[in-house]
């Protein structure tokens, strides 16, 4: 189904889609890093590089083109984000906290960020947002943010394997 939005809004909300996506994927993708060199310097210049999103600078005219659900929901990300952001400028926290807090929030922020996603393809493509299925329900959201936690530190933690 093609899209019922003009050019301009398509525009827009395609902009929007991929700021929220290079954001993203740049904190996902440098998170061992920036952690380390944090841990090591406790320099937070390194925060400003990966936290930019053009986002920030969208005006209330830009916005005007785009529905207002997308609207709702992209403040939800960019204001996860800022959480995330806010927290690493501020925090005290040892490393091994750090770290742990990073997932966390990154976990509340991959949740906002497919929903952003599926919003802004629906929009784009003229059919109804995908339901996001965020963890077995068998399995309560505390559970599953242990298990990505205790994931990360076994796949992150150099273990030697004394059974050869």
């Amino acid at each position: 189904m093609k899209s019922a939005h003009s050019e301009q809004t398509q525009r827009y909300l395609t902009l929007i889609k991929l700021d929220a996506t290079n954001l993203f994927k740049r904190i996902k993708d440098r998170q061992d890093e920036f952690i380390e060199e944090f841990s090591l310097k406790r320099d937070r210049e390194i925060f400003k590089e990966i936290f930019f999103n053009r986002y920030k600078k969208t005006t209330f005219y830009d916005l005007s083109f785009i529905p207002v659900e997308i609207i709702e929901v992209a403040n939800d990300f960019y204001l996860e984000m800022d959480k995330l952001y806010w927290y690493l400028i501020h925090t005290q926290d040892m490393p091994t906290t750090i770290e742990d807090e990073v997932i966390r929030y990154l976990h509340q922020i991959q949740r906002k960020f497919s929903t952003l996603e599926d919003y802004i393809n629906a929009e784009l493509s003229g059919t109804p947002p995908l339901e996001n299925i965020e963890f077995n329900a068998d399995e309560s959201e505390d559970e599953h943010f242990s298990s990505c936690v205790a994931s990360y530190h076994f796949k992150n933690s150099k273990v030697i394997n004394s059974l050869d």
